[in-house]
């Protein structure tokens, strides 16, 4: 099977894939875009027109979620789901968690970085939106290694990508460690920069940010 992934180094949600694919040890074509087609191109392969996508085999599989699951099911070993149900379980909601209540406020606190061209009212809405979500995260984990287990799990995947942003924009919204509001979140995400799968994604995230800041 011929694996791409349309890849974009500073989405978390394309880092979320790498980082699956990195404890695999998967062969897959990392596709940087833009630079790699054309937005028209793009669009013609999914109508989501964002990244991450998947080529597998010529099928487009857009969703970072999805691709992960795609790849769990093809490629099972190493597995990055538990055996168990309720373990299974526990993975699938830290999952929908990073998304919905913590990556969700950040992508809008993303348009907001500039404090000349900020909306007070938006930046109060979504950093407490962000606070919540982060408090809601924290109930979830024990503050272990893994979020899930003792090994790497999707949950790991999804986010190890998401706190490293919280972590690095909070201060620009006058936080000076979000992370250690949540002390099992703070424990957790200092304990997975240790893990070299985990270090090697905030790695690539951090050249990417401060290539985009112009560090």
């Amino acid at each position: 099977m011929i694996l791409k992934l349309y890849n974009a180094q500073l989405s978390p949600y394309a880092a979320r894939c790498r980082m699956q694919i990195y404890a695999k040890n998967l062969d897959v074509e990392l596709l940087e875009m833009p630079g790699t087609i054309s937005p028209e191109e793009f669009a013609k392969l999914t109508p989501i027109h964002k990244v991450p996508a998947l080529d597998a085999d010529g099928k487009i599989i857009p969703e970072s979620q999805i691709i992960c699951e795609n790849l769990e099911g093809k490629f099972p070993e190493p597995p990055l789901m538990p055996a168990g149900l309720d373990e299974r379980v526990e993975v699938s909601l830290l999952c929908r968690l990073a998304d919905l209540y913590v990556m969700t406020p950040m992508g809008h606190l993303f348009g907001q970085i500039n404090p000349q061209a900020r909306d007070e009212c938006v930046c109060d809405q979504f950093c407490g939106d962000l606070e919540a979500g982060l408090s809601w995260l924290n109930a979830y984990l024990d503050g272990s290694a893994y979020a899930v287990g003792d090994t790497l799990t999707l949950a790991d995947c999804a986010l190890v990508p998401v706190l490293f942003f919280a972590e690095r924009i909070s201060p620009m919204f006058g936080y000076e460690d979000i992370l250690a509001r949540g002390p099992n979140i703070k424990a957790y995400y200092q304990a997975m920069q240790k893990d070299p799968i985990a270090a090697r994604v905030i790695d690539e995230l951090d050249k990417a940010l401060n290539q985009m800041q112009g560090r």
